[in-house]
């Protein structure tokens, strides 16, 4: 199972964070402030706007997470996937090496 994972991490190229740079920062920023969104859909349900502009904006609001993850991909590019993706998979080896198969 992890010789397949082994070998498609070996194939593709390594990048540190320093090489990364302040793109990877965006996207972080990015990733993370767009789900300052949704707690302001309560604030705009309840002033006195027209109930289809309320709904256009708390449809927006609600959206902008997922979006959100499309624009910071964009702006990362693919160095920042391949360093996530290894750092995500070293953790996951980690975390799961040692629990018992069910």
């Amino acid at each position: 199972m992890f010789a397949r994972e082994t070998t498609i991490a070996a194939t593709e190229p390594e990048f540190t964070a320093e090489q990364i740079g302040w793109r990877f920062t965006l996207g972080a920023v990015i990733l993370v402030g767009a789900y300052v969104a949704w707690p302001i859909i309560p604030l705009v349900m309840a002033t006195d706007l027209d109930p289809g502009v309320r709904a256009g904006i708390s449809g927006v609001l609600g959206a902008t997470p997922f979006v959100s993850k499309f624009v910071a991909i964009a702006i990362m590019g693919r160095p920042a996937y391949y360093f996530l993706k290894r750092k995500v998979y070293k953790r996951l080896r980690r975390r799961f090496a040692g629990a018992p198969a069910k």
